[in-house]
């Protein structure tokens, strides 16, 4: 499972040809699960019910081999490095139902944003509380890890999460496929604190990560409403970023992937995607 997702690349040939694999693969391990409950159905006293597992195993193995490949320190997303995972998760999804609730509960527990999800605590309440609310991770040391990197990590969750909904097969429910991106979006923005308030550190990063994926295919599928963010949301959110130290990098982009407006979603496909797998 682990070494053939690893052979994916920006070939469109190779992305089908794992997928399909992986699909064959998982369906083999269900059928064969099958065969075991008929056995234990029948009073077969040396098989067990961890023996009509299979397929489940494989799913979550082969979801926990995307969420370290995607989590990688050298993962960059907003550049495309996604999309030719992103093809092949959504290939996967549209066979493979029960692939969808597992990849998400794995990206939900590790970014909650993805959800979206702002976190609301008690005024009172103490660092460590805030930082798991936001989805941060603990290193081996029992650290939390730095800002820095946890909106490294972020965009990179965010951008696949963006990646994938943007991707063909156009049937599939990860994330709630196509219908998703403008639905998340919508709630996204609409769970920010209201103007003139300044905006969280991650709000910037977030944004810029799922528009750089998903900007193209809202654009040309669902235009009025994508232009009415960008003529009245967008503008008041790049007001109210926070451009301090930790934040500025984040604004930067954002305002650089704003800066063409809607026309420049509209024609221009995203870093990296590879338009044969992209649904616009």
């Amino acid at each position: 499972c682990r070494g053939r997702v690893n052979t994916i690349s920006a070939d469109v040939g190779k992305i089908q040809s794992v997928s399909r694999e992986i699909v064959e693969a998982i369906k083999s391990e269900k059928d064969e699960d099958k065969k075991m409950k008929d056995l234990i159905d029948s009073g077969n006293p040396e098989v067990i019910s961890e023996m009509t597992r299979g397929h489940e195993y494989f799913i979550d193995l082969l979801a926990s081999s995307m969420m370290v490949r995607i989590q990688a320190e050298g993962f960059n997303g907003p550049r495309g490095d996604g999309f030719p995972l992103a093809g092949f998760l959504a290939a996967v999804a549209s066979e493979i139902p029960e692939f969808v609730p597992i990849l998400e509960g794995h990206i939900y527990t590790v970014c909650p944003l993805a959800i979206p999800f702002v976190a609301s605590l008690d005024k009172n309440a103490d660092e460590d509380k805030l930082m798991e609310s936001l989805g941060m991770v603990k290193n081996k040391e029992g650290a939390y890890e730095s800002f820095e990197r946890f909106l490294q990590r972020t965009e990179g969750i965010i951008s696949i999460m963006a990646n994938v909904i943007s991707s063909h097969p156009s049937n599939h429910e990860l994330f709630g496929g196509h219908k998703g991106a403008m639905q998340w979006l919508n709630h996204f923005v609409d769970l920010l604190p209201p103007s003139p308030e300044q905006l969280p550190l991650f709000a910037a990063c977030v944004l810029d990560a799922f528009l750089t994926g998903s900007g193209h295919m809202l654009a040309n599928l669902y235009a009025d409403r994508f232009k009415q963010h960008i003529t009245d949301t967008f503008p008041d959110i790049l007001k109210r970023l926070d451009e301090g130290a930790i934040g500025a990098p984040s604004a930067h982009r954002l305002k650089e992937t704003l800066k063409a407006g809607f026309e420049g979603f509209r024609t221009l496909l995203p870093p990296k995607a590879l338009a044969q797998m992209y649904n616009n």
